[in-house]
């Protein structure tokens, strides 16, 4: 509401002028509890209340008996006084109730996520949303050790309730997450592991077993921001690759050996095949028996596998043509 305009007229009576700043600063008193009070009812009974004065106040200047005028002036004070303090106990009622309905939600809301974030699966899924939670709870743990709680009181409180929903949405959101850990990934990395178990080199086991420990980390990372998406785009494919890796070693092994022992046994019959042709049998199983299969990761690996197998092919091809070259008399 605007200051009170007061007449040309009046300006140089200083007890008057005096007077109406008094009642301009109870109804701005008035303004500032309106602005904090919600309930429409409140509101309204001010919002009256400041109307019916500002309404008094014209009329108390539109006298022209100045004693009558000065009278009724400071009795408008007093009222705009009695006017603000009840717009202050409206106030404070209205934040006591809204302090009590927030007490009771932030209660719930963190009753309620401290439930279900404690029954997020895997741990690496809850660590960033337990901390969270534990954060929100001790925060209204502080608020309900004041003393003296009021407006202030309140809004830390809604702005709190506005944390815990989202944190609650965050875990709903998290859940599946877990789901699909605890039906997918989990299963799979089993599943992997088996796999690896069964491979027949140590070296090579070490090796797939160290993917996978970087796997879980990636995993866990992706997990630590609730990142579903980043955590199966980081482990489904990988897993994968690595299982049937570990499948293609088992079957390679013994398949591999029987091949080397049959060329072998061909280069022995062949006695007009060169002697270069020995030299790489023997090396191919030197390499079988000492480093096969070669590779410090998944990709070196694979890649490894396949040049072994592609030289015995070529080897087996040559050894082959010589075991079928005519013998010169």
């Amino acid at each position: 509401m605007p200051a009170t305009a007061v007449p040309a007229a009046l300006r140089t009576d200083k007890v008057l002028v005096r007077l109406i700043a008094d009642f301009d600063e109870e109804i701005g008193t008035c303004e500032s509890f309106l602005e904090v009070l919600r309930t429409t009812a409140a509101q309204g009974a001010v919002r009256k209340e400041m109307a019916a004065l500002a309404k008094r106040m014209k009329a108390a200047l539109e006298l022209s008996d100045r004693a009558a005028q000065a009278k009724v002036v400071a009795a408008l004070v007093k009222d705009a006084a009695k006017a603000a303090n009840a717009a202050s106990a409206a106030m404070s009622a209205e934040v006591a109730e809204r302090c009590k309905v927030a007490w009771a939600k932030a209660r719930g809301l963190l009753a309620q996520a401290l439930v279900e974030v404690g029954a997020l699966e895997p741990q690496a899924l809850r660590l960033s949303l337990q901390k969270e939670q534990t954060t929100l709870r001790a925060q209204l743990d502080r608020l309900e050790q004041e003393t003296n709680k009021g407006l202030s009181t309140v809004v830390e409180l809604e702005e709190l309730i506005v944390r815990c929903t989202a944190l609650l949405q965050r875990v709903g959101a998290a859940a599946p997450a877990g789901q699909w850990m605890r039906t997918v990934y989990t299963p799979l990395v089993a599943r992997v592991r088996a796999s690896i178990e069964r491979v027949p080199v140590e070296r090579c086991r070490k090796t797939l077993l160290a993917e996978l420990d970087f796997i879980d980390v990636d995993v866990a990372k992706a997990l630590l921001k609730a990142d579903a998406k980043a955590a199966q785009a980081r482990s489904i494919a990988p897993l994968q690759r690595i299982d049937r890796l570990a499948v293609q070693i088992v079957a390679a092994a013994p398949a591999l050996d029987r091949e080397l022992a049959r060329l072998g046994k061909q280069l022995h019959g062949a006695p007009g095949a060169a002697p270069a042709l020995g030299k790489k049998l023997k090396a191919l199983i030197q390499a079988r028996t000492t480093s096969w299969p070669a590779g410090a990761d998944v990709g070196g690996i694979a890649a490894a596998l396949a040049a072994f197998e592609a030289g015995l092919a070529r080897l087996a091809a040559e050894i082959g043509k010589a075991a079928s070259a005519p013998v010169r008399a």
